[in-house]
């Protein structure tokens, strides 16, 4: 008897949790639109005028959709990796596939249509190149973050020296590099709203093969998984959707490396069937809030429109620097 009520009393704690952890997510969920509908009034006096409307709610709908989709991808690369350090920008991918755009630009011309294809391309390149290098290398923590920024570096100064070459005759390769949605455009829309319809449609497959991973592959198979296919099935979304994102919006790092650590925080669990969905919530809240200072607060004080992805950049390189700290301490002498 003591057995049982011992057990029941474990379920009816571990049910409260859940229920307190889906209240989390929906509170989160309605700041995020709150804020959505702040945004659309946060700016210049010119707020009544349709036009000035239409683009900015075209923008802040991109910004979360991106925002979302980052998240969702940083998540997804951490647990497949087991790896908490990764995100799309610390593998490589992003880098891979802004220089794959660039090339495609020199030769061809700008192709809104064609280059999310070019991108994905790029960055799963990238992304493999990575994952074989740092598995050659030992596959520990460290050896994807080594691996990552050698791809990164690479990829980086072609991309930094294409650039260079488009520049000349168009400014767009520049608005890719730094990290923005000042072009934000009503043809993204449809593209981006497909991209996170998939990634949120693959969640609840996905999310218990991503729990069992993060405990070993043994524990995958015992369960009845394949932990190879679902590893890459899940780094393949989140290689392609991010792809994506970065041949509209160019580079916007660390957004989905901080969001997972901050989902997991809160919710003092790494269950994915709960960090995932609030890491893409949290990443659209957190972009949509920087693309607000950047449009709005330093525009106001005269110091201009900064690409949301340097203010990112900013912000989430020091976060970086201090999980690695953290994570290291002590153990590499």
């Amino acid at each position: 008897m003591d057995t049982i009520y011992r057990g029941l009393k474990e379920d009816r704690w571990s049910m409260n949790k859940d229920i307190q952890r889906i209240l989390m997510l929906l509170l989160f969920i309605a700041v995020l639109f709150f804020t959505m509908y702040v945004s659309l009034f946060i700016g210049s006096a010119e707020q009544v005028n349709p036009l000035v409307m239409k683009y900015r709610f075209t923008r802040v709908v991109e910004v979360v959709l991106t925002g979302f989709i980052l998240g969702i991808s940083g998540s997804y690369l951490q647990s497949a990796l087991r790896n908490p350090l990764v995100d799309h920008y610390i593998l490589g991918i992003g880098s891979g596939a802004l220089s794959s755009v660039y090339l495609f630009i020199l030769i061809l011309g700008i192709s809104h249509i064609v280059t999310p294809f070019v991108a994905i391309i790029g960055g799963l390149i990238a992304l493999f190149l990575t994952i074989t290098i740092a598995e050659i290398i030992g596959g520990s923590d460290i050896s994807y973050i080594l691996a990552g920024i050698g791809i990164n570096s690479l990829f980086s100064g072609l991309a930094y020296l294409l650039s260079f070459l488009i520049l000349v005759k168009n400014p767009y390769a520049l608005y890719l590099m730094a990290g923005g949605f000042t072009l934000a455009s009503p043809e993204y829309e449809i593209p981006l709203i497909v991209s996170a319809v998939i990634v949120l449609v693959t969640y609840p497959v996905l999310a218990k093969p991503l729990n069992a991973l993060l405990l070993g592959d043994e524990l995958v198979y015992q369960i009845g998984y394949d932990p190879r296919r679902y590893r890459l099935i899940t780094i393949i979304i989140a290689g392609v959707f991010s792809s994506i994102v970065v041949s509209y919006f160019g580079l916007i790092g660390f957004i989905g490396l901080v969001s997972p650590h901050i989902a997991r925080f809160l919710l003092k669990t790494s269950d994915n069937r709960f960090v995932i969905p609030l890491s893409g919530t949290i990443s659209a809240l957190l972009l949509l809030i920087t693309d607000d200072l950047a449009r709005s607060v330093l525009v106001n004080i005269g110091v201009g429109e900064v690409p949301a992805g340097s203010i990112v950049a900013v912000i989430g390189a020091p976060f970086f620097l201090l999980l690695i700290l953290s994570r290291y301490r002590g153990v590499l002498h």
